[in-house]
């Protein structure tokens, strides 16, 4: 469970992570002895949050069919789930977090700064939006000191411009270099954004430790992936699209063909790693959905390892 001091401002996205919390609770069986959640006061209590924002977490969990409330009763965890009210076979053993719906970067971003020793190991076409998340997790740690992480490490591993990517292109000259160009332009504006934002806490100690590393693959990314902490990860999966574009130096309008996230690059399928054993669980199921968080580690260390070089930006 996520805990947190009562008093302080809630962030914008707390009730996500109060889902988060209680909905690995239900996958670890941890309300199996009566299948009944703590009361609104008392989950208010826990997470030092309010009545209302207790509220949202629930509806967001409700939502997801994973609790079910009883009028003077209160709140239980759902049939076929560990310490369901109404077991059922037909529903499975238990809700792997691979299963829940498709989640924003932010919420996750506001949990893993949390912890003393922050690592995010990152696979992407471009780190616009991660770079944007970032500075509203610096902007926090500057309003408020305490809230700080002892050391950041961040590996970005991204596309290499330099080799013959087949996408972004231009659809009307395939071997037109500008496209490639402004890829390279976005890579370097959004990693000069990160380092800045990330050595700037340095500088000015609000973070003792930063290190932010870059390596470039000679292809395209089929997907996106965030690794927060060794202990979550977010996949996004990318789209061929064709859109229109300017080019910045002439005002001229192209079409091309480029990858784009879904969901405006936004939405991702969460995965956890203390969803890897859940009780009950047979080996294949166990295998086949809820190792994705070490899988993901091994290949994204194989491809830095292996595969990718150091950036030239």
């Amino acid at each position: 469970m996520v805990h947190r001091e009562s008093g302080h401002d809630e962030p914008r996205y707390w009730y996500a992570t109060i889902a988060d919390g209680l909905r690995a609770a239900i996958n670890r069986g941890d309300f199996r002895a009566t299948g009944r959640l703590p009361t609104n006061e008392e989950l208010a209590e826990r997470f030092g949050a309010s009545r209302s924002t207790v509220l949202k977490a629930l509806d967001v969990l409700r939502e997801e069919r994973l609790i079910v409330s009883r009028r003077g009763s209160g709140t239980f965890v759902a049939p076929g789930l560990p310490g369901g009210v109404v077991p059922s076979e037909a529903e499975g053993a238990a809700v792997a977090s691979e299963s829940v719906p498709a989640v924003m970067l932010g919420p996750s971003l506001d949990e893993a700064f949390r912890a003393s020793a922050v690592t995010l190991d990152v696979y992407s076409m471009t780190t616009e939006v991660l770079a944007n998340r970032i500075s509203d997790q610096a902007q926090r740690i500057r309003e408020d000191r305490n809230s700080a992480p002892a050391s950041i490490r961040a590996r970005l591993m991204l596309p290499d411009t330099r080799a013959p990517l087949p996408v972004p292109r231009n659809i009307d000259d395939p071997e037109d270099p500008r496209p490639l160009q402004r890829l390279q332009g976005i890579l370097y504006r959004s990693v000069s954004q990160i380092r800045q934002t990330l050595f700037d806490l340095q500088a000015k100690n609000f973070v003792p430790e930063v290190m932010v590393d870059v390596r470039v693959v000679p292809s395209v990314p089929g997907f996106k992936l965030y690794i927060l902490n060794g202990n979550q990860a977010l996949q996004g999966l990318y789209e061929i699209t064709e859109h229109h574009v300017m080019w910045e130096k002439t005002g001229e309008v192209m079409t091309i063909r480029d990858a784009i996230g879904l969901g405006s690059a936004s939405l991702l399928h969460p995965y956890r790693a203390d969803a890897d054993s859940l009780p009950g669980s047979g080996a294949v199921f166990a295998s086949s959905r809820m190792a994705f968080v070490v899988r993901a580690q091994k290949f994204f260390d194989s491809y830095w390892e292996h595969l990718a070089v150091e950036a030239d930006f």
